[in-house]
């Protein structure tokens, strides 16, 4: 499954080099590589009542270390993530970096049969641009993983 990311993310990487990097670039890739998968922007996630939706952040362990959003696990293979949506109906917002990996996983789910994954867009970047809650161990926290040096240039 790994080996599928790393290629996911490197097609995304040339793609974007040669246009430049930005948000309306970086959606429509992600729209047009995985135009089955349901999305949430950030700003219908805000205004929900996040108690109801269960939030799955696919990122690595040192990402979700540096913040996530509040009550997100941090759970990054599509099978765990499949058993969890499957012990209830409530939705299940999957999100990343930028939304690259989680629309693959929320892919995943979807050939697994789980049908109430969505993924969000602009994930954990576009969350911290709008300047809402993040939080790591410690608790509130406005610190972001940039992923890498090119990918951070999408956070403000």
């Amino acid at each position: 499954m790994k080996p599928f990311f790393l290629i996911l993310l490197t097609f995304s990487l040339a793609a974007c080099e040669q246009d430049g990097l930005n948000w309306a670039d970086v959606n429509a890739e992600i729209q047009e590589k995985f135009p089955k998968v349901e999305r949430i922007s950030v700003s219908e996630l805000k205004t929900k009542d996040l108690e109801n939706v269960i939030l799955v952040d696919v990122r690595k362990k040192e990402e979700f270390a540096v913040s996530h959003i509040p009550g997100a696990v941090n759970l990054e293979d599509p099978f765990d993530i499949a058993e969890l949506a499957s012990q209830s109906d409530t939705n299940v917002v999957v999100y990343c970096s930028v939304g690259y990996r989680s629309a693959a996983v929320v892919h995943e789910l979807n050939n697994l049969g789980i049908t109430n994954a969505t993924n969000l867009e602009g994930s954990i970047f576009e969350w911290a641009n709008e300047d809402l809650p993040l939080v790591n161990k410690l608790g509130s926290t406005r610190d972001v993983h940039p992923y890498d040096e090119y990918w951070g240039q999408l956070l403000d």
